[in-house]
């Protein structure tokens, strides 16, 4: 599967990608086997969350109770629904913008994959520059789709700093999943960051500390006044 998500809309990205959705006339035909699966990839998540005491999880796997269900009800209302116009979307797509991702399932092999949301924040110029440095000194995040400080950590750097960055995806459903490589390198929390110069840190970080541990300052200045519109950070808060 090459899906080019960080450049779309998530109604786009399901239309092109999930096999049962069809364009007509200018709509969206959504198929009812697309909320089966839908169904049963969040009460699979349901339930791996059901003994988190971890606020940002614990509210998590309450939304996800409730996507669950709405798109049960969704479901068994009609087996084809058909959405007006053009601009009308999945009732699914609404829900992976809140949750940060969305389920693709690859037409060839029935595999189905947890896609993150894009990237919604323009990057700064310095950030691009930071980006470009991590990569090239071999620095790397690990991280998991549905976990929410990774993607807070995402949106600091901003949609075209994080296309270069260097990112393994350590959950076994998510897309292009390196699962193997986390569990060899023993990560066990996320988002981490394994920087080129031996240095790790575990947890959501500034970008100002990212170039401070990186050693990115030795090179260059960063000014943390630059990065305008950013989320709130957890304190340094991660994922387990």
């Amino acid at each position: 599967m090459n899906l080019d998500y960080q450049h779309s809309t998530p109604a786009s990205r399901l239309a092109q990608h999930w096999p049962l959705t069809t364009s007509i006339m200018g709509g969206h035909r959504l198929l009812s086997a697309f909320s089966v699966v839908s169904l049963a990839s969040l009460a699979a998540e349901t339930a791996a969350l059901s003994t988190s005491t971890s606020p940002d999880l614990v509210r998590r796997r309450d939304m996800l109770k409730r996507a669950t269900a709405g798109l049960a009800s969704a479901a068994s209302a009609a087996t084809l629904l058909t959405p007006r116009p053009s601009s009308a979307a999945p009732p699914f797509a609404i829900m992976a913008e809140e949750l940060g991702y969305f389920p693709v399932t690859d037409e060839k092999s029935g595999e189905t994959v947890m896609v993150p949301s894009r990237v919604s924040r323009n990057s700064t110029p310095q950030a691009i520059e930071l980006a470009r440095y991590l990569r090239r000194t071999g620095a790397r995040m690990y991280g998991a789709y549905w976990c929410p400080h990774c993607s807070r950590q995402k949106e600091l750097f901003g949609r075209e700093a994080w296309a270069i960055i260097d990112y393994a995806e350590c959950a076994p459903k998510g897309y292009r999943s390196q699962f193997a490589t986390c569990i060899e390198r023993k990560v066990d929390g996320y988002p981490t960051w394994r920087f080129g110069n031996g240095k790790e840190q575990g947890g959501e970080m500034e970008l100002a500390d990212i170039a401070r541990e990186s050693g990115y300052l030795k090179r260059g200045t960063f000014d943390p006044s630059l990065e305008g519109g950013v989320p709130p950070l957890g304190g340094g808060a991660a994922c387990q």
